[in-house]
């Protein structure tokens, strides 16, 4: 694979791995759209040899000794960091009806405060859908709570435990599976890719970056505070100050950060609101990294995303996925200062109650309902329903 093809395949599952599922989007300020463009129509030309580059792309694909370096290491990390196990995609339980021009990927964040991935629940569980035709990315998240069926399992349980229980034996591989044929099972996807992340390795992340601005409520700079300060603290506190207790945008450091997108009790909330304030955070992610960027920085920031993470996407699935987004549609959002992707969230407003489980109140989405249910996301990924 060519120099530049690694390249790529590393913007896009360096920081895919935590989460921001359109890492793709993240490059050099120095590149143009259009040179993207130019590139992804390169590398799907016949030949694709480097001496066919106009002088331009040559001197802007060039790398330094010390980015080649930095390449070369990234490369073996990445390696990894990708499962190698072979999936049986017979056992997924696919919905074969779905179009294949979008690429669908579970993104998982375990809840546990391991750096190392171990088994524990799965409290993030988001959609991320790759449009190979416009290059669009969309988000669907799951609310953790909601009541599924997990194959292999009588009663329904909690969406976040099925990671939890195909990995007890310490088999992250099969936890992931075990997650997606859950997803597929009960919402008729197609999902066969994975992403998984310890998500509390993304304070380290986010530190690396320098921390990110969020727009905040006076209750959840408190929630914050109480959370990092009097509750459990979670690593050191030195150097940290108490956020203030006012609504307005706040500077978050890493530990802050990850605090904010956990935030689950606030009065009259719940778990909506916390997927809400996950998605705000990734999409605030995606923003910042995009500010002062250069190639060594990013690369830094991969280096360090990654002991946190698997996922079982080749590199040249990754880097087939990164030219369709670096020459579609989120690029135009970037440079338009829009929202870089659509966001969708389950169970849908208005089509959901409460129900018992094993003695747990779950969300639960009754048959009818479910109808409706997986019209609204068929049409949220595809613009258009499969359904029978």
């Amino acid at each position: 694979m060519q120099t530049f093809q690694k390249l790529l395949s590393l913007l896009l599952c360096g920081v895919m791995l935590f989460g921001c599922a359109v890492a793709e989007t993240v490059t050099a300020p120095e590149i143009s759209a259009e040179e993207l463009a130019q590139w992804a129509e390169w590398s799907e030309s016949e030949g694709g040899e480097e001496e066919t580059y106009s002088s331009d792309e040559q001197n802007a694909g060039n790398l330094t000794a010390e980015e080649e370096a930095m390449l070369e290491s990234l490369s073996s990390k990445l390696e990894d960091a990708t499962m190698d196990r072979a999936i049986d995609i017979s056992d997924l339980e696919i919905n074969e009806k779905l179009p294949d021009h979008v690429v669908n990927i579970l993104l998982m964040g375990v809840d546990n405060r391991s750096v190392e991935l171990v088994s524990g629940r799965a409290d993030a569980n988001i959609i991320c859908s790759i449009n190979k035709l416009d290059g669009s990315v969309k988000l669907t998240s799951i609310a953790r709570d909601t009541a599924v069926e997990v194959p292999g399992y009588s009663s329904r349980k909690r969406i976040n435990t099925a990671f939890k229980f195909g990995s007890k034996d310490g088999d992250i591989a099969y936890g992931a599976e075990l997650g997606m044929k859950t997803v597929n099972r009960n919402f008729k996807m197609n999902i066969q890719y994975y992403v998984i992340v310890n998500i509390h390795g993304l304070a380290d992340i986010i530190q690396a970056i320098g921390g990110v601005d969020m727009e905040l409520t006076k209750a959840e700079a408190s929630a914050i505070n109480y959370e990092l300060f009097d509750k459990e603290p979670m690593g050191s506190n030195k150097g940290r100050q108490r956020l203030e207790l006012k609504n307005g945008v706040q500077h978050l450091d890493g530990m802050q950060a990850v605090t904010y997108g956990r935030i689950r009790n606030l009065k009259g909330q719940n778990d909506f609101n916390r997927n809400g304030r996950q998605r705000a955070l990734l999409e605030t992610l995606l923003k910042t990294v995009m500010v002062d960027m250069d190639l060594i920085k990013l690369m830094t920031l991969i280096e360090t995303a990654l002991p946190y993470g698997y996922t079982n996407l080749t590199m040249d699935e990754l880097l087939t996925l990164g030219l369709a987004v670096l020459g579609g549609s989120t690029m135009q959002k970037l440079k338009d200062g829009g929202a870089l992707v659509d966001q969708f969230s389950l169970p849908i407003d208005k089509l959901y109650g409460y129900k018992g489980f094993d003695g747990n109140a779950l969300l639960y989405i009754n048959e009818q309902r479910l109808v409706t249910t997986l019209t609204q996301l068929q049409e949220f990924i595809y613009g258009e329903s499969y359904l029978d």
